[in-house]
């Protein structure tokens, strides 16, 4: 039996560029797919992030899939700690505490939420990209406590502020 192949929808092309590019406080995200252009399937995203980059606190959500490109980032997922490098890849289950912070001086990684939805949360906290460069200021995401509130929004769950990853075991399941 042949497969069906949609041809009344034209393919997906994106690439980094100003258009589609944002600056999530130190980090510069190119979002290259959303929900729309996926039908809800996945979103992908083309992040680039400096050496010390980590989100403020552990974290679970839907599953969440890295793709390190180029660069070092350290992962804890559930009680499990990965170094990943240059064309590792690295999958959160849904609903699993995870968190990571990059090691290298500057890390290059794609990020792809199945389903989609989660572009929208860093949409929501970024601002336009003014050049394809990392933006000057602080290492890590935006305001933390904007980004706590907008959270549930997206079935984002955030560890108490001040968690650390080897305490991740001490969250509730």
């Amino acid at each position: 039996m042949a497969a069906s192949v949609e041809t009344t929808h034209a393919p997906i092309f994106a690439r980094p560029s100003l258009e589609n590019s944002l600056w999530y406080g130190s980090a510069l995200i190119s979002v290259l797919a959303t929900a729309e252009m996926t039908g809800g399937q996945y979103a992908l995203l083309h992040w680039r992030m400096q050496k010390g980059f980590t989100p403020p606190a552990p974290h679970r959500h839907g599953p969440e899939d890295f793709y390190i490109i180029r660069g070092q980032v350290r992962f804890w997922v559930a009680d499990k700690e990965v170094v990943a490098t240059d064309g590792d890849f690295v999958r959160t289950l849904p609903g699993v505490w995870h968190t990571l912070q990059v090691e290298s001086d500057e890390v290059e990684m794609l990020l792809i939420f199945a389903p989609a939805g989660m572009e929208e949360f860093f949409q929501g906290l970024a601002r336009p990209a003014e050049a394809m460069e990392l933006p000057a200021g602080r290492v890590g995401p935006p305001d933390p406590e904007r980004l706590r509130a907008l959270a549930p929004t997206y079935g984002l769950e955030f560890s108490p502020p001040g968690t650390t990853p080897q305490e991740m075991n001490k969250l509730p399941q």
